[in-house]
């Protein structure tokens, strides 16, 4: 049962890190001067460059949600969770 935990923990923090890595995908190029400037090291006393605004992705609809739980229960996925959870 520790090995379910330990998969969640990883696949969240995979998750995570992916989503604060993708915020910093902006390439280093010219400025107006002329000068190299890369997000990552700004020089002194300038301001990091903004990052673009993505959209929100959007969440299941309830139809593919009540699909989910359908496999869940007829694979037996809704009976191991409830029987991990409830302590028996």
């Amino acid at each position: 049962m520790k090995h379910f935990s330990l998969i969640a923990a990883a696949t969240l923090a995979l998750g995570a890190a992916h989503v604060y890595a993708a915020d910093m995908d902006v390439p280093a190029g010219p400025n107006d001067n002329g000068t190299t400037v890369s997000q990552a090291a700004p020089a002194a006393g300038q301001a990091a460059m903004p990052t673009a605004v993505r959209p929100a992705p959007m969440g299941k609809t309830r139809e593919e949600v009540r699909q989910e739980l359908i496999r869940a229960q007829k694979d037996g996925t809704m009976e191991r969770l409830n029987s991990l959870y409830s302590g028996g």
